[in-house]
């Protein structure tokens, strides 16, 4: 039996959507949760056995674990988004990380992913105990067998198409294990793969993809690090009911090609400005969200008239301690280091997207004098962008308005989508 020993990086903000995030209707997942409060700050280890019966190749599963706290907020988290599962025989896979002072809860169980049969059996937990020991924490019908299964265990995300049980067919041990049927899921449309809405242009030696949706007033949508036009799922569909949207795969990511140069955001803002001359447009309205803001900014200074209003959400103007946590930067020179090490194009082009967070953006506050269009500033009350320099950011523009977002963190547009959307268009519209 082969044993994969994957590494949580519990942080969120990097990695593509939903991480953070999967298309909204072609994924389900199921959970358990159990109380964790006695083992604040202690260590564990998340298992269990998983194999997939892909009928579309792209199906896969994987396990993922949170910590819940208190606050109603969520601690560690990991999904193996970045590992997906797709092999026919059983493998034990296993998460690793540590509760979080505050923890209450751990949630915990099993995704799936279009057209596929999933099977999940044998999920153990095991925490540190006071003399530094992993100790087994009864997990109640971890292994699915007796006919108690759905009352411990319910849907994260139900999703028509998908179908949770238990089957005695090849279990990985005991007499059953749990199968979620997909084999009859129809895959909807998906942002970011869609044929009939789909584009390449050739600009800067590179093509770039994008995609077009409705009538109107342009508004092109920028999108974060590692992430593509998926990011804005929840956007796209009322935006296009007020504007033309184009929605755009940055250089070297999602659909768009890339040609070796070093990332910054004037590259991505030259860009879009070679993108907007290609399809004949003079001036645009921009959203963009984290790194998407970044070059918003970007294309709002070095070409001026291209823009008619920029909305921004978690952007930053240059990027130290003062503006995230130290521990969020050691986190991503951590991935960067574990990229390295593959010397696959796709995970030295992950390295250089790292790379690009370390070191970009790089300018002052100064620098957005020259923005004259009116700007939106938008972050979460518990966005990674510390709140004094979202503020900073407004205090420079000459035409900048704030919207820091109650209860909200740099994940509003997906956590809250109804209310972001709200926002936005009122700003747009007036």
């Amino acid at each position: 039996m082969t044993r994969y020993m994957l590494i949580a990086i519990g942080w969120l903000l990097f990695l593509p959507l939903f991480l953070l995030a999967q298309p909204a209707d072609d994924w389900g997942a199921f959970i358990q949760r159990i109380p964790i409060e006695a083992h604040q700050g202690k260590n564990f280890r998340l298992q269990a056995a998983v194999k997939v019966e892909v009928v579309d190749s792209t199906a896969e599963a994987e396990i993922w674990a949170r910590v819940d706290k208190k606050d109603n907020r969520a601690g560690f988290f990991y999904n193996m988004m970045d590992k997906p599962i797709r092999s026919d025989r059983w493998q034990v896979y296993v998460i690793e990380g540590t509760i979080d002072r505050g923890a209450e809860h751990l949630a915990f169980g099993g995704l799936y992913s279009r057209q596929g049969r999933f099977y999940f059996d044998d999920f153990q937990l095991f925490v540190e105990n006071d003399g530094g020991q992993l100790e087994r924490i009864p997990i109640p019908s971890g292994d699915f067998e007796g006919d108690s299964v759905a009352s411990h265990w319910g849907y994260l995300k139900q999703r028509e198409g998908f179908a949770l049980t238990a089957t005695s067919q090849a279990p990985y041990h005991g007499k059953r294990s749990a199968l979620v049927d997909g084999s009859g899921f129809v895959k909807p449309p998906t942002y970011g793969n869609n044929v009939s809405a789909g584009r390449t242009a050739t600009v800067n030696g590179i093509e770039l993809y994008y995609e077009t949706y409705g009538e109107g007033e342009p508004l092109l949508l920028l999108h974060g690090n590692s992430q593509s036009i998926l990011a804005f799922t929840h956007q796209i569909p009322e935006f296009e009911k007020h504007y033309r949207v184009i929605a755009v795969d940055t250089r070297g990511q999602g659909k768009s090609t890339e040609d070796g140069q070093r990332y910054t955001y004037e590259l991505f803002a030259e860009d879009m400005k070679a993108l907007l001359d290609e399809l004949g447009l003079d001036s645009v309205n921009v959203v963009g969200w984290s790194d998407g803001g970044n070059t918003g900014l970007m294309l709002a200074m070095k070409y001026p008239a291209k823009v008619r209003k920029l909305v921004t959400m978690g952007a930053n103007i240059y990027i130290n301690n003062s503006v995230i946590d130290k521990s969020v930067r050691k986190e991503v020179v951590q991935r960067q280091e574990a990229l390295a090490a593959d010397t696959s194009r796709a995970a030295q082009n992950a390295a250089r997207l790292m790379a690009l967070l370390l070191t970009e953006p790089n300018r002052v506050y100064e620098d957005l004098r020259a923005i004259h269009c009116p700007v939106l500033v938008m972050a979460g009350e518990n966005d990674i962008i510390k709140e004094a320099h979202t503020r900073g950011i407004v205090a420079h523009l000459p035409n900048g308005t704030l919207h820091i977002a109650a209860g909200e963190d740099h994940y509003f547009p997906v956590n809250n989508p109804s209310a972001f959307n709200e926002v936005v268009l009122d700003f747009l519209d007036d």
